[in-house]
């Protein structure tokens, strides 16, 4: 995900370090109760083409 505090990031995880963050990556599991249920997707076959 882009678009977030890169400096507070920084500052919570990697205060005295020369690594900085670029990306965030969220991992993890929703609760079914509160998420959608996941919109169609193309096979393989109806999204791609090999000649």
């Amino acid at each position: 995900m882009t678009g977030f505090d890169n400096a507070k990031v920084d500052e919570a995880f990697f205060t005295g370090t020369n690594i900085r963050s670029d990306i965030l990556v969220n991992l993890g599991h929703g609760d079914p109760a509160s998420i959608h249920p996941r919109s169609p997707r193309l096979s393989f076959d109806e999204a791609a083409r090999i000649e």
